[in-house]
């Protein structure tokens, strides 16, 4: 969805793009650096909530484009998600629209795939809690050089997804909980660029935290933002 987004961004005009779900949660976004992760979600949760309005009109209209005195938002529904665009106020509407109706199935596609996928799978298992898989890195010199820094780690997709869930912005530790055993800690996290979508809600842990929590790989344990 990444290169899906950034292709909409280079439509002149538009200053960054998201796709989030019926329930608000931002499953993928391309906004500049400057843009606060927390006020982005929070654009997409008012989106999404039956409360504001918003989502009733989308219900009746094939495009919402709200005007204001420096900028525009942009909201073009999808199957049970939304796509936003922020843009500049002089965006060209008429070629933004090709755009989108392009961008449209392609997401449609890739947001039916994920319904299945490890990440949607690892939040369904509880609605207030995440859980996921306890594994290696099969790669025995990535393996090594982690084990010293006595941490757990996540794919770049993953902890994005942990972020979208608890509706957070940046993490460095995370709580993590054996369901089994009940133990329990508090531990650094780091992200580690894999390309392996195996990887994906997973949570690769060092031996020491394995033994602290007494946990092995395929175990599933809780994870919570700390």
């Amino acid at each position: 969805m990444d290169a899906i987004l950034q292709q909409l961004n280079g439509v002149p005009g538009v200053i960054g793009s998201l796709v989030c779900g019926g329930d608000g949660g931002v499953v993928a976004r391309a906004f500049p650096p400057l843009f606060d992760a927390a006020i982005i979600e929070g654009v997409s949760a008012t989106v999404a909530d039956p409360a504001s309005g918003i989502r009733n009109a989308i219900d009746s209209a094939d495009l919402l484009d709200f005007r204001y005195g420096d900028g525009r938002i942009v909201i073009k529904p999808l199957r049970n998600a939304f796509l936003l665009l922020l843009c500049t106020k002089g965006v060209n509407l008429g070629v933004l629209t090709i755009s989108l109706n392009v961008a449209k199935g392609k997401l449609e596609s890739l947001l039916v795939a994920t319904q299945d996928s490890p990440l949607t799978v690892a939040a369904a298992v509880t609605p207030d809690l995440m859980e996921l898989t306890v594994c290696h890195l099969a790669d025995g010199t990535k393996g090594s050089s982690f084990e010293q820094f006595g941490m757990a780690a996540l794919t770049p997709a993953t902890a994005r997804h942990v972020s979208s869930f608890y509706r957070g912005g940046a993490f460095k530790r995370l709580k993590l909980t054996n369901r089994t055993n009940g133990t329990t800690g508090v531990f650094p996290v780091m992200i580690v660029n894999e390309s392996d979508s195996s990887y994906d809600g997973k949570i690769i842990l060092c031996t020491s935290i394995e033994k602290k929590l007494e946990a092995v790989p395929g175990d599933r344990l809780l994870v919570e933002i700390s």
